[in-house]
């Protein structure tokens, strides 16, 4: 399979960002180039020491939103400049001895309105991102683990909210009109949570099971809404996913939907992409260590930044040279790589401004403080 690859962080480290964009990614705007590329890297304090900690991230209304456990606090960029201009406090565990007993974790938004559910230690936090303030805590359980990844199902006005670390796992649901849990979803089989997605098409959920006794790699499952709606949520459907350790979640286009993959190591590094109503594979893609994935629909790409990624394409315990993929929604197939920062493993995508937010850890030649790297989607 033919890839382009695209590595101007080279350049960049030599201080030269103009430089990579005209020379080595064929222009310096958005829509100048079929290739992907680095625009710049945002600065944000407290990033360099300990490691920059961060999770899931998030874009709406022309701003940018990242978890960042570093400063306790969820940042906010400002799309149009790509200047950090806020950092909103809500009460976050901070960085704690895991991921695990860390916060903020998860992001989901209620899209066009300034209401952000965020995942923490032991519940989550609604922030108003208009007043840059914490509206609400709601506690889901008192384990000392954390609430992380979950999805909106605007159909119903619901949130999914994963707590992944609990023996047994769980999901909570939470009706974002009255902001009480209506109900939860105990996952008795399963070794944990990842990434969800609500599918309007079928009206349900679907997430990212990290194994079961059946399927003790992973299976994608899917939730009816409503089963929640009827206060008896149910997996009614569970898709297997081989050696995958399923991570990231993204739909596409049509009935596809994409599985990120973070294999353990001797695995092949792979991704998949499923039919989302029978879950036959479509795609296999060569290429994983990924965590959050995303999926634009202007440009009809999906972006994987892969922090385990090994050029042998075989999981590996180190030797990391982190790289984001870049799928091709009609044809399933890698139309290039680029190089990322050490540890990225966060994505999102602003449609508007064709901008790609990957987060990363100081470390890496090409991006050597920690910070926020912006890419272009074509």
């Amino acid at each position: 399979m033919k890839r382009t690859i695209t590595r101007c962080g080279a350049l960049v480290a030599a201080g030269s960002i103009a430089a990579c964009l005209l020379a080595a990614c064929g222009g310096s705007d958005n829509n100048g180039s079929s290739t992907p590329h680095l625009i710049t890297n945002i600065a944000v304090p407290n990033s360099a020491s300990p490691a920059f900690s961060f999770d899931i991230s998030y874009a709406d209304q022309g701003k940018y939103f990242l978890a960042d456990r570093n400063n306790k606090a969820v940042d906010i960029v400002d799309t149009s400049t790509n200047k950090l201009i806020a950092q909103i406090p809500g009460g976050f565990a901070g960085n704690g001895a895991t991921t695990t007993d860390s916060g903020p974790d998860g992001l989901i938004g209620l899209p066009g309105t300034s209401t952000l559910y965020v995942g923490d230690v032991n519940g989550v936090k609604i922030l108003n991102t208009s007043t840059q303030a914490l509206a609400k805590s709601i506690p889901i359980a008192t384990t000392g683990n954390r609430s992380d990844e979950g999805c909106f199902d605007p159909d119903d006005h619901l949130v999914a909210v994963a707590n992944p670390a609990d023996t047994p796992p769980f999901l909570t649901f939470i009706n974002t009109d009255t902001q009480a849990i209506v109900s939860k979803l105990t996952f008795n089989d399963s070794s944990g949570l990842e990434a969800c997605e609500y599918d309007a098409g079928t009206k349900s959920f679907l997430i990212n099971n990290d194994g079961t006794t059946v399927n003790p790699d992973g299976e994608l499952d899917v939730i009816p809404a409503s089963s929640i709606t009827a206060g008896q949520p149910a997996v009614t459907k569970a898709f297997p996913l081989g050696a995958c350790a399923p991570a990231g979640l993204a739909l596409g286009p049509n009935q596809d939907v994409m599985v990120g993959c973070d294999p353990g190591a001797g695995n092949p590094l792979i991704t998949l992409i499923l039919d989302r109503t029978s879950g036959s594979v479509l795609a296999r893609l060569p290429f994983g260590g990924v965590d959050q994935i995303a999926y634009d629909k202007t440009s009809n790409r999906y972006f994987l930044p892969a922090r385990h990624w090994v050029t042998s394409g075989t999981a590996a315990a180190s030797g990391f040279t982190p790289e984001m993929a870049v799928v091709d929604g009609s044809s399933r197939t890698i139309i290039a790589q680029i190089a990322v920062g050490t540890g990225a493993h966060s994505v999102a995508i602003d449609g508007p401004s064709g901008q790609v937010y990957v987060p990363f850890q100081a470390g890496s030649g090409a991006f050597p403080n920690g910070g926020i790297s912006v890419f272009t989607v074509r």
